[in-house]
């Protein structure tokens, strides 16, 4: 199959869990959103703030997860 590389991305099974899911949804979309609207919020930020809000196991590498999960 014929794909780009964000489709392919998007697309592949990664193994069917990723840490983003065990977020609720209000709390997701927020990060989504800061994430994929160009406000320059980046993965340190939201580190440090999910960080206050007791999600002490969040990591870079978590975050990133958001770039290529949908919108919830």
């Amino acid at each position: 199959m014929d794909s780009s590389l964000m489709e392919f991305a998007k697309t592949r099974d990664r193994g069917g869990w990723a840490w983003h899911n065990t977020l609720d949804d209000d709390l997701f979309n927020e990060i989504w959103d800061a994430i994929h609207a160009g406000t320059g919020i980046g993965e340190q930020t939201i580190l440090a703030w999910l960080r206050t809000k007791g999600y002490e196991d969040v990591t870079e590498g978590k975050i990133k997860g958001f770039r290529f999960a949908e919108r919830r």
